[in-house]
């Protein structure tokens, strides 16, 4: 076919803004396709047979007649080497089953759109390469985000079946309809569960004598901090520190961290209208969150609720007012704990601090991320016994004692410790400082083992006036 119109039409009217720079004219676009086939009848009367081979080539550029020649050589190839596997293909059947029944092959002209074919079942560990979720900064994110923001406020007939609530994942399966729009199709709860072909928690060849040889392991020193109380802990060895970007898997991972000053939003003001759940709706319909970390936070089923997406996370509620939430459609849960890292000083003992975490498989990529969330001790910046620096040598030995090699690993929270303490300072050492928040100057962090790329963002206190006392901070990962 030679001709493209001006708008590519669905069944109820064009797909993206007629206005984007993705509908060539028929001058720079070539797409011609071949379909090959032949058929039987096998000896005994059994049911006719057909063996069909369909090909296709399209083609654009800014020089027209070299987008047709290149077009045009393009099929001629496609089509010998086609008719070819096709023949033999016959003749193989034909002599399996005692004779032929031939059609000549045919060539002919397709629709310049069309609603993309049914994919062929495949075995369950390459489901994986038929779906996925857009990724930010691909074409098709930018749409999705288009038709949700945009599209469905002024053309809400485009969309069939959609609102203005619809998942990011229902406007990436609508989009996928249409070839121009280059949208993958997004992956549905079964296949990413067929998609993980092995679960990190079995154990394998890796363990020896009941211990994981796999897991990174800390290289404690001779030299002791807070000697003689219960938080003691052996500082790691010189130089010591944990790098490297897990297993190589280009994905992107979206968490935030969120103080949510729980005794005085939510006891004394009821949530103030669901003012953090309007913060968390908001980022997470631009982007998907991973992953959620709160501190100052005694019931998560309610922050999730007021977000609308309790039934779209795992809840996980911890230990001191810690919660945790992963997206069940995305990741499964290999294992979790929790363990006191650090306690309060005598003057403001509220009581012992943990590190909460979760080990994380994504389903579709198979990458495994180790996310830690902390809530540090009183008072702020304070250094010396469970207070200061043995509170991130202990953070340190819990990452190091239960994360595997390849994991990637994110540690984030509300530390009470600002950029100077001798808590920070020492997390500096040992993973990438990623990102900082500015209330109560500075004590919300988060690090990793993969910071490079990473790009962050302020979400601010909450929706309206008098949300948190601390920023909502979120952050963007990328696994390569």
């Amino acid at each position: 076919s030679t001709t493209w119109p001006d708008k590519l039409l669905g069944e109820t009217g064009p797909l993206l803004p007629p206005t984007a720079p993705i509908y060539p004219t028929s001058d720079h676009f070539e797409m011609v396709a071949v379909s090959l086939s032949t058929c039987m009848t096998p000896a005994g009367g059994e049911e006719r047979v057909c063996i069909a081979a369909s090909l296709s080539a399209a083609a654009y550029s800014d020089e027209p007649r070299l987008s047709r020649r290149r077009c045009v050589a393009l099929v001629a190839g496609a089509a010998a080497l086609g008719l070819a596997c096709c023949g033999a293909l016959a003749s193989m059947a034909a002599s399996a089953e005692g004779g032929n029944d031939d059609e000549p092959a045919t060539v002919s002209k397709q629709p310049a759109r069309r609603l993309a074919q049914p994919a062929p079942a495949q075995p369950p560990n390459t489901v994986a390469a038929l779906c996925r979720a857009a990724q930010q900064g691909e074409p098709c994110h930018g749409r999705v985000l288009w038709a949700m923001e945009t599209g469905i406020k002024e053309h809400e007939d485009w969309y069939p079946g959609l609102t203005a609530n619809s998942r990011f994942e229902d406007f990436q399966a609508f989009l996928s309809k249409d070839p121009v729009a280059a949208c993958p199709r997004p992956c549905t709860d079964t296949e990413q569960q067929l998609s993980l072909v092995a679960k990190a928690q079995a154990k394998d060849a890796s363990t020896v004598h009941g211990m994981d040889m796999d897991v990174l392991g800390y290289p404690a020193d001779s030299r002791v901090v807070a000697q003689g109380q219960w938080c003691t802990a052996n500082e790691p060895q010189q130089g010591w520190s944990i790098n490297g970007c897990g297993q190589g898997h280009n994905l992107q991972v979206k968490l935030l961290t969120y103080n949510l000053f729980w005794w005085n939003l939510f006891g004394q003001r009821n949530g103030n209208g669901g003012s953090a759940g309007q913060l968390i709706s908001s980022a997470h319909a631009r982007q998907p969150f991973d992953f959620m970390g709160f501190q100052e936070c005694e019931d998560i089923h309610r922050v999730l609720g007021d977000a609308g997406l309790d039934g779209e996370f795992e809840a996980m509620p911890g230990p001191h007012a810690m919660c945790m939430a992963y997206r069940k459609s995305t990741w499964q849960k290999i294992a979790d704990d929790s363990q006191n890292v650090g306690e309060d000083r005598w003057d403001q003992w509220y009581g012992q601090r943990a590190a909460m975490w979760v080990r994380l498989q994504h389903l579709q990529t198979g990458q495994v991320v180790f996310f830690i969330n902390h809530h540090g001790p009183l008072p702020v910046s304070e250094d010396g016994g469970c207070t200061g620096s043995a509170t991130a040598h202990n953070i340190m030995r819990v990452i190091a004692q239960n994360a595997h090699k390849g994991d990637g690993i994110i540690l984030m929270g509300d530390f009470n410790a600002q950029g100077s303490s001798s808590r920070i300072q020492e997390l500096n050492k040992r993973l990438d400082h990623v990102y900082s928040g500015t209330s109560m100057g500075g004590v919300d962090h988060i690090y990793s083992n993969c910071g490079e790329g990473a790009e962050g963002m302020n979400l601010g206190k909450g929706a309206g006036q008098d949300g948190s006392d601390h920023d909502a901070l979120s952050v963007t990962f990328h696994f390569r």
